[in-house]
């Protein structure tokens, strides 16, 4: 049987309003469940709820009520050091690289320092670990002493990649991170997260507007609008050239 790795139980988020004592509900009792070696797509409009659930899910955001489970445990309301502990098997990769990486840190001292800080490895190991997660993500070694301004919008997105795979997680939250690239290297980054899936067993949340790279790259699909699933089932992968 395969085993439920996250589920949504419920989940609200609000936000407060421009009026104070009226706050804005961004995520409206949503149930969602991600099995392990699957991707979920989570689709919907701008504005309609996908990428605060996703932000919900790493920590981000403070949930209003509902539960995040991740392999049967509460994290709704965890606490920081819990979470650093959880980063290593849940992790995030955001929709722009540009500003998802610190511009004055080498990708070296950015992908090292999770390494060194959270799990005390020592810095030989931590830069082993570095070389062997930018082989799987398609860079040279030499890419440890380059700068994020150094490094086209694709290589970004493979660091931005490697970085969320340097603590081996089980579960990547992927909040579109295709839509801030060109066509062609929009196929190239969906190829690579599909290789990295099929080798290391990985689960994704796929968040996106695009249906046609929901439906090229997940599994099931749940449908958001205004904040609520409002259709979830699976993909049909006859529509999928």
């Amino acid at each position: 049987m395969t085993v439920r790795l996250l589920e949504l139980q419920h989940l609200h988020v609000h936000y407060r309003g421009r009026r104070r004592g009226h706050p804005v509900t961004a995520v409206n009792g949503v149930n969602l469940t991600v099995r392990q070696g699957e991707t979920v797509g989570l689709v919907g409009g701008s504005g309609s709820g996908k990428s605060t659930i996703g932000r919900a899910i790493v920590g981000l955001v403070r949930v209003a009520s509902g539960r995040i489970l991740f392999h049967g445990e509460d994290i709704t309301h965890a606490g920081a050091r819990r979470r650093r502990e959880l980063s290593g098997q849940l992790q995030m990769v955001f929709q722009d690289p540009h500003g998802s990486l610190n511009p004055s840190r080498s990708v070296g001292g950015t992908l090292t320092e999770p390494l060194r800080l959270v799990r005390g490895m020592s810095r030989k190991d931590a830069d082993a670990r570095v070389t062997e997660v930018l082989a799987q993500v398609g860079m040279p070694r030499s890419t440890v002493g380059r700068r994020p301004g150094e490094l086209s919008g694709g290589q970004l997105q493979r660091v931005a990649i490697a970085r969320a795979l340097v603590g081996e997680p089980e579960l990547i939250v992927c909040d579109e991170p295709t839509s801030a690239l060109d066509l062609s290297v929009q196929a190239q980054i969906l190829n690579l997260l599909l290789d990295l899936q099929a080798a290391l067993g990985l689960s994704y949340l796929f968040i996106s507007h695009d249906i046609d790279v929901v439906r090229f790259a997940c599994s099931r699909t749940a449908v958001l609008l205004d904040g609520r699933i409002v259709d979830q089932g699976a993909v049909d992968r006859s529509v999928v050239s």
